[in-house]
């Protein structure tokens, strides 16, 4: 094998991928713009949206206001509260959203608290108005306070301690620190994205070199030079693994940067990932040398692995768009496991799942970004990933050694 024939085609099936606008859009416009602004433009969404909700005042209905005056003051005083008077039915109020909730206090009200009885007040609320919400959490706060005060007053007037009720109480503290919880969120976003691109980035460029010689009939052409058909098969795969991994560079060097260069990303994130419990406040991007060079490593082999399978898909096809009809179920069969796996935070994967190609390459990719490092599960992944590479380009080569298959018309 002449590998001087091998570089020639590689460097002539770059030149054409920088001369075509399509694949140059693809592999170079997309991963340093596109994703970058969707990301931060969603992060700043939350963001915006967090603080119209704080500044946004709630609409509430009192029925038998009299009855509880001070809880109703107290309601009133909490921040942004507007009471509203409301004739009608308040069930129905509510839900044409004429308030955002309504609260019902008993008319026997006092009755109740000085015979030490329990007073149930009726709040109604809608689910689908996130405005219910802030008036759950007024109202939970405002009795919680009233009960403490009430509490005080039953048991000192029996001269008794209230501070008996608070005998054991509970502090949070994370033990994952600011890198932990910062690699988690990386860990969520760049596996995806090297997958993705380790397949659509070098898409175009597979295409182009197989299908498109194809419907250009300059495949012929090609074979008649006198680079053996290994060494064009090496040619062509070499160069659409350099597009894949440059894109695969460009969009997650982007993507890093973004979130780097956001001061303020830490307080979005916050309101985004409240419900998990997690403190994502002050973040620390940086990523520890020897996870990048694992990331890098994984990643080549995740390109060597896809650059093969989609040029032996694509060679089958006799157009362009035939070929991206070939590519598309295939892309969706690689990224909806690791998409399923991504929105699963309590999957815990086994030895086993690391000799799964691209699924391992995720879960490991989540564990170093948090600064795991297991020998058993690196060293899976890359024999996994080294296995299923040779086997694509073995598979690659034997159906550009077919004739019916690369003059099929």
């Amino acid at each position: 094998m002449n590998l001087r024939n091998v570089i020639t085609i590689w460097k002539k099936e770059i030149k054409d991928t920088i001369r075509d606008r399509r694949t140059l859009f693809s592999m170079v416009i997309i991963p340093i713009l596109l994703m970058p602004v969707i990301m931060i433009g969603m992060f700043k969404l939350i963001e915006s949206q967090t603080e119209s909700q704080k500044e946004k005042a709630v609409k509430i209905a009192i029925a038998n206001e009299d009855a509880a005056p001070q809880i109703a003051a107290a309601i009133t005083q909490q921040g942004k509260v507007e009471v509203v008077k409301v004739d009608g039915d308040l069930q129905t109020a509510v839900a044409e959203e004429e308030v955002d909730a309504a609260i019902i206090i008993p008319a026997d009200f006092q009755e109740l608290v000085v015979s030490q009885k329990n007073a149930e007040l009726e709040l109604i609320s809608k689910s689908t108005n996130l405005n219910s919400a802030n008036v759950s959490a007024v109202v939970s706060v405002v009795i919680s306070n009233y009960n403490k005060q009430l509490l005080g007053k039953r048991f000192g007037a029996q001269g008794i301690n209230p501070e008996i009720l608070s005998g054991v109480t509970v502090v949070n503290r994370d033990a994952a620190t600011a890198k932990e919880t910062s690699g988690y969120l990386l860990g969520l976003l760049i596996p995806l994205f090297i997958v993705i691109y380790s397949i659509a980035g070098g898409q175009y460029t597979a295409i182009d070199v197989s299908a498109g010689e194809k419907e250009r009939k300059t495949l012929e052409a090609l074979f008649l030079t006198p680079a053996k058909r290994i060494e064009i098969v090496l040619g062509k795969f070499l160069a659409v693994s350099t597009v894949s991994l440059t894109s695969i560079v460009l969009a997650i060097s982007s993507l890093y940067i973004s979130f780097t260069y956001i001061g303020d990303i830490g307080g979005s994130m916050s309101a985004g990932m409240g419900a998990t419990g997690m403190d994502t406040s002050p973040f620390n991007f940086s990523v520890e040398p020897q996870a990048a060079i694992l990331l890098f490593g994984v990643s080549i082999f995740l390109v060597l692995m896809f650059s093969a399978a989609i040029l032996s898909i694509s060679i089958y096809a006799k157009s362009f768009k035939e070929a991206e009809s070939y590519i598309s179920p295939a892309y969706m069969v690689v990224v909806l496991p690791i998409a399923l796996i991504n929105s699963m935070p309590t999957f815990e994967p086994a030895l086993w799942h690391y000799a799964i190609p691209a699924v391992n390459a995720v879960l490991l990719f989540k564990e170093v970004l948090i600064g795991t490092y297991d020998m058993g599960h690196i060293l899976m992944t890359f024999a996994s990933l080294i296995i299923a590479s040779i086997f694509a380009i073995l598979i690659a080569t034997k159906i550009y050694s077919k004739e019916s298959v690369l003059f099929s018309s």
